[in-house]
């Protein structure tokens, strides 16, 4: 199934941290996942990443999918080489609080909605 919405939408719907702003603007889907080499393989491009990780290999990951940006979880705080690096790549890098399962079903609902 994919969805379209705005970036900018999402992030107002879900109360997110904007740790660095991305070029792409539109979001298709979403895929959760805290294992780099199951994104590799399985995400969808133009997706919102959920995940809890939070180290430099993140953005590698993101780049080679073509994602639109990454959300990290539970109040998790990247690195500023993290946020470099995604600012570099032109991704969106974005927090919460809540945790994966929590901001994945409330994802799906916007995207689904619209």
């Amino acid at each position: 199934m994919k969805f379209v919405m705005d970036i900018n939408s999402i992030i107002d719907a879900l109360n997110l941290t904007i740790f660095s702003s991305g070029k792409e603007k539109i979001v298709e889907n979403g895929y959760t996942s805290d294992l780099l080499s199951v994104v590799l393989a399985k995400a969808p491009k133009k997706s919102l990443w959920i995940t809890v990780q939070r180290h430099l290999n993140i953005i590698a990951v993101a780049s080679i999918r073509e994602l639109t940006g990454i959300i990290i979880c539970n109040n998790l705080i990247p690195d500023e080489e993290v946020i470099k690096k995604s600012n570099e790549e032109g991704l969106w890098l974005l927090g919460t609080e809540l945790d994966p399962f929590t901001i994945s079903g409330k994802l799906y609902k916007i995207l689904k909605d619209g």
